[in-house]
């Protein structure tokens, strides 16, 4: 595949948010939630498309200098420490694609300036559409690696991102050593905080031999992980 950072700017309808997503990590199973509160959902959430700017890209890393142990990726000269969650079902990747994606700093400053209004329910569920578009969002940047891949005999695993699974979130400033600076308009805190808040980045991995799995979430302890949105209820603790 390409080895140069390809870059895409996404609208709005490109990207297939899902309102019982939100729904679901304010807790409610579905068809439970109070007709008031999905109508709000629905109006944060077509509001949404006034303060965003989607934005994301990916490079993929060739053979040469990847390998994979249990609980280790080495990437060039580069090892990433992560749980066995994340590093068995690479073990066998021929090409790294390394990813990242926003909804912009807008965004930020709209659910910031909600907060100081007072209106803490509005707020809330600001933040949680923010959440769920950038979920989606990395959804279609995912969908386009596998097609790229496809094309090419090849197919491609999860996609793991540090913070999640065991992977600790203070290597991000390796991940994004691999990407130009302010990618996407993404940069990082000292403490591997990405801004704008409503981003994300990670690993997938292509090849021959390579998986789409069921994700281990019964073995992982992260209880803010977006995939508990798929979860029944009693096994979430909110987003």
């Amino acid at each position: 595949m390409n080895c140069e950072v390809q870059e895409y700017n996404l609208k709005f309808d490109q990207v297939e948010v899902k309102v019982q997503n939100i729904i679901n990590a304010m807790g409610y199973p579905k068809g439970a939630a109070p007709p008031e509160i999905v109508e709000m959902v629905k109006k944060q959430l077509d509001e949404s498309r006034h303060h965003i700017k989607l934005k994301c890209g990916f490079v993929v890393l060739p053979p040469n200098g990847i390998s994979v142990k249990d609980g280790y990726i080495h990437l060039k000269d580069l090892t990433f420490h992560t749980e066995r969650i994340v590093s068995v079902p690479l073990r066998k990747m021929e090409e790294a694609a390394l990813f990242v994606v926003t909804i912009g700093h807008q965004f930020d400053a709209w659910s910031r300036n909600t907060f100081k209004s007072e209106d803490a329910l509005a707020g809330y569920i600001i933040d949680l559409v923010g959440s769920e578009i950038a979920e989606r969002t990395t959804d279609w940047l995912e969908n386009k690696i596998v097609a790229l891949a496809k094309e090419e005999g090849k197919k491609c695993s999860n996609r793991y991102s540090p913070g999640y699974c065991g992977w600790s979130v203070a290597e991000q400033h390796k991940l994004f050593s691999f990407f130009p600076e302010n990618f996407c308009g993404v940069s990082l805190s000292e403490s591997a905080l990405m801004k704008p808040h409503k981003s994300v980045s990670g690993i997938i991995g292509l090849g021959k031999e390579m998986k789409r799995l069921e994700y281990p979430c019964s073995a992982c302890r992260v209880s803010h992980c977006y995939k508990n949105q798929e979860l029944p209820l009693s096994n979430t603790s909110g987003s």
